[in-house]
């Protein structure tokens, strides 16, 4: 069980690692070609529709994981009844984006930006329904090939319109390009995969799969809004030249949180099984995971804190060097948020995830509160003290909880 856990969790850390690598070098070509105002309104539209992926998925890629571990026999009545699902899911979730992006009263320019980038939601959506199968069959490879080919393709395509000079509408169109043309690969090659694809509409099948994954829904939605709530803070209180500073470092946070969940993923389905049968097997998995990515965080840590100046402005150029203030600050949040990652796996596949949606969204909330007392006063130092901040709160309630779930029934 070891070695293919370690296994999967190699392919996918190594493929994140890669993507955000490559990722990381085209986020400094942008830096530099862009102003600071026009990087900070590229950073904000990203970090605004990334917000809204979870919401496309509504929790399905977890109902997958869990229900498919368990009975893989359902993978192909799953698959035809979840395909058009996701596509009315993402019509939702792109609607929301364009209503809550009038609702802020963004200028008119930033409008066209979210409607342009959010295009991305519906072929991430088909593709990441093929791989949330595949990952749930533990052949979690592919959904690393997934994660390259689609930022190559990004990468691809942007560098293009840059030195072209198309704009950032282009440049933003970069990513629904990219999206699409990998959901029509793996759409028309999906067989090769194991996957029979389908289309079926079953109102009752897609009552009850919503019935179920609306905890994970909720649960990833407010993981992924809390995860980005100071960028947007930021951007709302202090405007895109603050947006484009605060930007350059927390594009560290963002790409390094994918090293412990890609180790979550992989952990996964082990999780399922071990919480119906074996809690006391469970508990050190857990804890062994949790070692082991406080181990990863502390040489990221020592880094932020020793070479800040350098980490900014080597890549991003002495126009950013104000960022360097922040990197400190999220070294300790970079140790808090590894050590988090592995806890939602116990609480989502556990009889009391539902009692988490309130303290998850305390935390949210708490965070919140932080940005708007942190930021007007300290700028984007507080904005990272508020991660901070955070991310303390998290691994309290986190950790009750799951101590809670882990204990043997008759303690209960």
């Amino acid at each position: 069980m070891f070695k293919k856990v370690a296994k999967n969790a190699l392919f996918l850390s190594s493929s994140q690692a890669f993507s955000r690598l490559i990722g990381l070098a085209y986020f400094v070509i942008l830096a530099r070609f862009l102003t600071v105002e026009k990087f900070g309104v590229y950073t904000f539209t990203l970090s605004f529709v990334y917000n809204f992926i979870p919401v496309a998925d509504f929790g399905i890629e977890r109902l997958v994981l869990r229900d498919i571990s368990r009975e893989p026999e359902k993978t192909a009545f799953f698959l035809s009844r979840l395909l058009p699902l996701r596509i009315i899911l993402a019509t939702a979730a792109y609607s929301l984006i364009l209503l809550l992006g009038l609702i802020l009263k963004p200028s008119g320019p930033q409008i066209i930006y979210l409607a342009i980038f959010g295009l991305a939601l519906f072929p991430y959506n088909l593709t990441f329904l093929l791989s949330s199968f595949l990952n749930a069959k533990e052949k979690m490879k592919y959904t690393a090939m997934v994660n390259l080919a689609l930022i190559l393709l990004t990468v691809l395509f942007g560098i293009t319109f840059v030195y072209f000079k198309l704009g950032l509408e282009m440049i933003l169109f970069s990513y629904p390009l990219a999206n699409l043309i990998l959901a029509i690969i793996l759409l028309r090659t999906s067989r090769k995969f194991g996957l029979s694809l389908g289309w079926t509409i079953d109102w009752e099948f897609w009552k009850r799969c919503l019935k179920e994954s609306w905890v994970f829904a909720t649960l990833t939605i407010i993981a992924v809004f809390y995860l980005r709530i100071s960028i947007v803070a930021i951007n709302l209180l202090k405007g895109s030249v603050a947006t484009g500073l605060y930007g350059t470092s927390f594009k560290f946070i963002e790409g390094l949180i994918l090293i412990p969940q890609s180790l979550s993923l992989a952990l996964f389905p082990v999780c399922a099984r071990l919480s119906k049968v074996d809690l006391p097997k469970l508990k050190k998995v857990y804890f062994k995971g949790i070692f082991i990515l406080f181990l990863l965080s502390l040489p990221i840590a020592l880094s932020f804190s020793l070479f800040a100046k350098t980490i900014i402005t080597v890549p991003y150029g002495a126009k950013y060097l104000s960022a360097s203030t922040t990197l400190p600050v999220f070294g300790l949040a970079t140790i808090l948020s590894f050590i988090n990652a592995l806890a939602g796996n116990i609480i989502q596949n556990s009889e009391k995830v539902k009692m988490y949606i309130p303290l998850f969204f305390s935390n949210f909330v708490f965070e919140i509160i932080l940005c708007l007392f942190l930021i007007p006063r300290w700028g984007i130092v507080g904005a990272a003290w508020s991660v901070v901040g955070g991310e303390v709160f998290a691994l309290v309630i986190n950790n009750l909880l799951v101590l809670n779930i882990l204990r043997p029934a008759k303690q209960w």
